[in-house]
């Protein structure tokens, strides 16, 4: 299986991309609420995830993924 992410919309290969801009965009990241729910409930209380922008470079949709 591709690791290679799809466009949901037009099935075009997405482009990772980095964030830029402010301080508050540099420091910003994805952490569990204290909730046994949802689709971040299996990640550890001190775990965080850093959010990476990937674009179809077709239709231009911009997707942010967690990742390490």
């Amino acid at each position: 299986m591709s690791s290679e992410k799809a466009c949901p919309d037009c099935e075009e290969v997405l482009e990772q991309m980095e964030l830029q801009g402010t301080d508050v965009v540099e420091t910003l990241s994805i952490v569990s609420k204290a909730s046994d729910d949802g689709f971040l409930s299996s990640m550890r209380a001190d775990e965080i995830l850093t959010p990476v922008p990937y674009v179809c470079p077709n239709c231009r949709r911009t997707l942010l993924y967690a990742e390490k």
